[in-house]
């Protein structure tokens, strides 16, 4: 994504090894010289660019690879967890994340209005993407205005206008589109997916989903999959089991007494789902 000269030009302005939250808005950086594991993580709706390295990148049973040819677009929120197997202080791992800014994109859209016609509603939303030059080269401007953070307030809404105009000109424009046209097939799975976070604990009904989200319950099961790679019990599920390990791992839960928080009713299944999911049995960490 990024030559090796701006390369090292930003190793000198950020961090190392920790999640730097830029004052550029929206902007995350994460920087490793260690090979590391991420669990418990909600990917908000996001454009996320590895800058050097690489890193497999898991959704259920889905798995993906980005380095620094690729960029993973998501449009509602996901659980997802990946690992990072080569990094080291000489070559580090960088990757960077931008929350998607829907005022922007709309403001674009009412200005450029034939940029809104046709918007398909039956793609897939979760996307694997191709850097082309235009877009490689409006995020390393904007990356190395960590170089002079008093060009960041004027500069950076600039870039980052440009940045949504490149995406909605090019091959994954529809899924940006939808995220912002009223009563598109992806602000219902959004709704779905904002239901089931704040009600994971609770016995959900797909048929109360679909309601929510005015779809059919086939419908809805093809558009929920299509956007988060999961079944909504499965989407559930992970949402479950990724607050049950912080429980236990950050807060020292008994296992029974985590699985309980979490909505299971039976310690033996939720210790069989979480080894299916993380690898290793609750009582191992």
């Amino acid at each position: 994504m990024i030559s090796e000269q701006n390369f090292k030009r930003l190793l000198n302005v950020i961090p190392h090894n920790q999640t730097y939250h830029s004052p550029v808005k929206g902007l995350v950086i994460h920087h490793s010289d260690l090979p590391f594991q991420y669990e418990n993580v909600i990917q908000e709706p996001s454009i996320c660019i590895v800058i050097k390295g690489a890193r497999e990148v898991k959704l259920g049973a889905q798995c993906y690879l980005f380095d620094n040819r690729h960029f993973m677009f998501c449009p509602v929120n996901v659980p997802m967890s990946g690992k990072i197997t080569k990094a080291t202080p000489a070559e580090p791992f960088v990757v960077m994340s931008m929350k998607i800014d829907l005022q922007t994109v709309n403001k674009i859209l009412l200005e450029q209005t034939a940029l809104f016609a046709n918007v398909p509603q039956n793609s897939t939303a979760f996307g694997r993407w191709h850097l082309d030059s235009k877009l490689e080269n409006a995020f390393e401007r904007l990356l190395l205005l960590h170089e002079n953070p008093n060009d960041i307030d004027f500069l950076a809404p600039l870039i980052q206008q440009e940045i949504y105009y490149r995406l909605l000109t090019g091959e994954q424009s529809d899924k940006l589109k939808q995220m912002v046209s009223f009563d598109s097939n992806t602000q219902k799975i959004a709704k779905a997916t904002q239901y089931l976070q704040t009600h994971f604990r609770e016995t959900v009904q797909v048929n109360t989903l679909a309601k929510l989200c005015g779809m059919s319950l086939s419908g809805f099961h093809d558009h929920f999959k299509k956007h988060t790679t999961l079944s909504p019990l499965q989407y559930q599920k992970s949402l479950r089991l990724m607050e049950a390990k912080r429980l236990i791992c950050q807060e020292n839960l008994p296992v029974s007494t985590a699985a309980f928080q979490v909505g299971y009713e039976s310690p033996s299944q939720f210790s069989r789902e979480f080894k299916r999911y993380f690898g290793n049995a609750p009582s191992e960490k």
